[in-house]
């Protein structure tokens, strides 16, 4: 059988059409394989507003032929700014556009969540992906023997391959762990504000909005990010969950609430505050139930495996969860396009994990530590940390923002999934030959 026809009948489900999913999906199709993607709700729907575009997810996105219709609805950030939470008061830059451009060949980005998702949707269907919506997944039924996908309407599905790409409340993931997922609440809560640009620009906050920058302030226990998109100032502020019940996805949280939290911070927050709309707020939330693997293919007929959130969520501090999300789909997609048939897959399967575990779990440690970092109370540590951001020129290794630390810079942002993909591949042949 030819690698091209192989492909054409090999069928690849997808579980979950979020962003990773759809990007999966659009590369896969481009690979040559059959594609379908399921997701549980009825319609598009993306709750929340801004997202982060770093220059490793963008090179993923380009290589999808997706990035120039983002960059049309995107904006690009001048600098990324820390600022002193009482006081405003900047303690250090990174310059981000153009110098992520001309340094590692594409941008750093910021766009609105559903115009991204919406763009992905079209492109995945322009790629033949067929597209299940109102059509969830019941994975415990799965018959691996028979090659069976069960909906929970009842409806079957002939498939080769899962991937899941449900999120961190992924309900594979159970199946690879053996345990339910139960959610653990990590001690934190993201609220996210909204405010037009007039009302900005009413209250006097040009600052913020011209020239564009992602804006950071760093504070006790707590953190507040804010950047324009394309027709709206998103503002998220981080605090403390205590006193918050357990719950899963986002709900309305009260003005008052955040005043209560942030009223010692910078006169611009708490204006921000007072003055925003559309409220809303999640828990930051951990599992227990994390697989010592990501794969299974134990069955010679049907294969699993985890991608995104769903294998490797990290925290929100330093902009790169989705990236990582990207950055998996497409190493794992670029995989599956060098195998030739169907006994390549598993192999595609083991390198993919080898490859994105160790990536992964460093940098959910760096944003851990820069949770650390950036929300410490007052005292010897943070007058440390705001003397080292004021005065260590050029930032090096170990400087309080990672994402200014040359050598992590690096690192994070040249990152080439297909590459990568590809020498693995490669070298696997070699060693495979010998």
């Amino acid at each position: 059988m030819k690698p091209n026809e192989f492909r054409a009948n090999y069928r690849i489900a997808i579980i979950g059409a979020g962003l990773v999913g759809l990007v999966l999906a659009i590369i896969a199709r481009e690979a040559g394989y059959r594609v379908e993607v399921f997701d549980g709700d009825d319609e598009l729907k993306e709750i929340g507003a801004g997202i982060i575009l770093p220059a490793n997810a963008c090179r993923v996105l380009s290589q999808a032929g997706v990035l120039q219709e983002i960059q049309s609805h995107a904006v690009a950030p001048q600098q990324w700014v820390s600022h002193s939470y009482k006081t405003g008061a900047v303690l250090s830059c990174m310059n981000l556009e153009p110098c992520i451009q001309d340094k590692y060949g594409v941008p750093f980005l910021v766009i609105h969540r559903p115009d991204l998702r919406r763009i992905l949707f079209e492109k995945a269907r322009a790629r033949g992906a067929y597209i299940h919506l109102g059509t969830k997944i019941d994975i415990q039924r799965t018959d691996f023997e028979k090659n069976l996908l069960y909906a929970v309407s009842g409806a079957a599905f002939k498939v080769d391959l899962i991937i899941a790409a449900d999120g961190q409340q992924s309900e594979a993931r159970e199946l690879l762990a053996g345990s339910p997922n139960q959610p653990r609440p990590t001690g934190k809560m993201v609220n996210r504000v909204l405010m037009s640009i007039e009302t900005m620009k009413d209250l006097g906050m040009n600052n913020l909005i011209s020239p564009p920058c992602i804006h950071v302030w760093l504070g006790p226990k707590g953190l507040a990010v804010g950047y324009l998109l394309k027709n709206v100032f998103n503002f998220v502020l981080t605090c403390s969950s205590e006193g918050e019940s357990i719950f899963v996805g986002p709900k309305p949280v009260k003005k008052e609430q955040l005043q209560a939290a942030f009223r010692d911070w910078d006169p611009q927050i708490r204006s921000l505050i007072d003055n925003g709309r559309d409220y809303l707020k999640w828990l930051l939330l951990d599992s227990d139930n994390k697989p010592s693997s990501w794969i299974d293919h134990s069955s010679s007929k049907l294969a699993l495996a985890l991608t995104g959130d769903a294998a490797h969520a990290i925290g929100p501090y330093i902009g790169s969860g989705a990236a990582l999300g990207f950055e998996s789909a497409s190493v794992l997609a670029n995989l599956l396009a060098q195998a030739t048939e169907p006994s390549n897959i598993s192999q595609c399967l083991s390198i993919y994990e080898s490859l994105r575990q160790p990536r992964t779990d460093l940098v959910s440690k760096v944003t851990q530590k820069m949770a650390r970092t950036w929300m410490l109370s007052d005292g010897p540590l943070q007058a440390e940390r705001d003397k080292i951001f004021l005065y260590e020129r050029p930032p090096l290794t170990g400087y309080p923002n990672a994402l200014q630390d040359p050598f992590f810079q690096h690192w994070l942002y040249t990152f080439d999934g297909r590459a990568e993909a590809e020498a693995a591949w490669k070298k696997h042949h070699s060693e495979s030959s010998q």
